[in-house]
């Protein structure tokens, strides 16, 4: 019971440090040819988002929305992977959906 609890103990200080790590990575994801400049850090915080001057206007609004959607997903699924990744770094651990 000991070896269990000890076990416990040392899994919940390597989530610690992995939640430490993820939070201190980040992933860049560029649209629209890099006119759209998206950060996202392995927390899947948004950390910056930076739009050319050029696609700032009532005409391209629609394409606009659509490139920071795509932006945004794409930055997301690279998040999650780095996130994956990460956790099974963590010996025994496998979470089903990461």
């Amino acid at each position: 019971m000991l070896d269990k609890m000890k076990q416990l103990f040392e899994l919940q200080g390597k989530m610690k440090q992995v939640k430490k790590e993820l939070e201190a990575s980040s992933v860049e994801v560029e649209a629209a040819g890099g006119q759209i400049k998206m950060v996202i850090g392995g927390d899947q915080k948004l950390k910056s988002l930076t739009i050319a001057e050029s696609l700032i206007s009532a005409e391209n609004k629609d394409r606009l929305s659509r490139d920071l959607l795509d932006c945004f997903n794409e930055a997301v699924k690279k998040s999650q992977s780095l996130a994956a990744d990460k956790m099974k770094s963590v010996a025994g651990i496998n979470i089903p959906g990461l």
